[in-house]
């Protein structure tokens, strides 16, 4: 990188009112976020049965070598773990990169998490009254509380970082 594109990064930084503390922080979330959801999909992809709804909606082939590689490596034995823990990372995934891309946009992060985490919670309440297909669970709810609470902390700690300077 020359000076000259060093001094514009400098300048650009200046104008917008961006710290390279927030730009660093938005990033290991957006980085804590693919992580969370790849976790998930291990989980996911690794314990469950080959006839999920999933794989026929995006048309997988549920007897891919890879997904097989995972099944033999990654087997829970706790029904938690292996049915409620990805619903409450993938909802947790899903906020955190929506804090790292509209982190200093409160009412944008909230026009994009809040009707997920509705949905999230409508979805097993309808499943539960048989309304949709699937099993409705209150751990899964219980599992999206859990990732609500945690989400919030985190904005509550990014918020503190930056008034300490």
């Amino acid at each position: 990188m020359s000076n000259s594109e060093v001094c514009a990064f400098c300048v650009f930084v200046y104008m917008h009112n961006i710290t390279l503390k927030k730009i660093s922080l938005n990033i290991i979330l957006l980085l804590f976020s693919i992580a969370l959801f790849c976790s998930a999909v291990c989980i996911y992809i690794g314990n469950r049965s080959n006839d999920m709804i999933l794989y026929s909606w995006l048309e997988i082939d549920a007897h891919n070598r890879l997904f097989e590689y995972i099944r033999q490596h990654c087997l829970l034995s706790k029904n938690w773990l292996i049915y409620n823990l990805p619903d409450g990372l993938w909802l947790l995934s899903y906020l955190l990169a929506m804090e790292s891309i509209w982190g200093g946009n409160k009412r944008g992060k909230w026009i994009f998490c809040i009707p997920v985490i509705v949905f999230a919670i409508m979805m097993e309440f309808l499943q539960f009254k048989y309304y949709l297909p699937g099993t409705g669970d209150i751990l899964d709810i219980i599992f999206y509380l859990i990732s609500i609470i945690i989400f919030l902390l985190i904005i509550k700690l990014k918020q503190m970082s930056y008034e300490s300077n």
